[in-house]
């Protein structure tokens, strides 16, 4: 039986440009270390998806310069802030799409 476990990094090297990726929109289940891996790597023009909203791991990838569109119904920091800083100052300066998913 192949092995299926991989390491952080080769895991990160599975998604390419333009793919795109799903995420729980809770800032509990956040896979960061995979997602500062994929910044390390350069990977640009994600389209991005929040299922029951998004958090800081849709807000990273804005900040970052990886994302080209995010769907998702909502994005914010809970309790910590209304909305999203990066997804805020992107939106207002027109350079990230967004598609409603309510």
């Amino acid at each position: 039986m192949r092995e299926k476990l991989v390491s952080l990094e080769q895991a990160a090297k599975i998604v390419r440009h333009g793919d795109r990726i799903i995420f729980n929109g809770d800032m509990d289940w956040t896979p960061m270390a995979l997602l500062r891996e994929l910044v390390r790597n350069g990977i640009q023009n994600l389209n991005t998806i929040g299922v029951v909203g998004g958090a800081i791991n849709l807000d990273f990838l804005i900040g970052a310069g990886a994302t080209a569109t995010v769907e998702t119904c909502s994005l914010g920091f809970g309790k910590y802030a209304r909305l999203a800083p990066n997804y805020e100052r992107y939106q207002k300066a027109g350079r990230v799409k967004m598609k409603d998913n309510t």
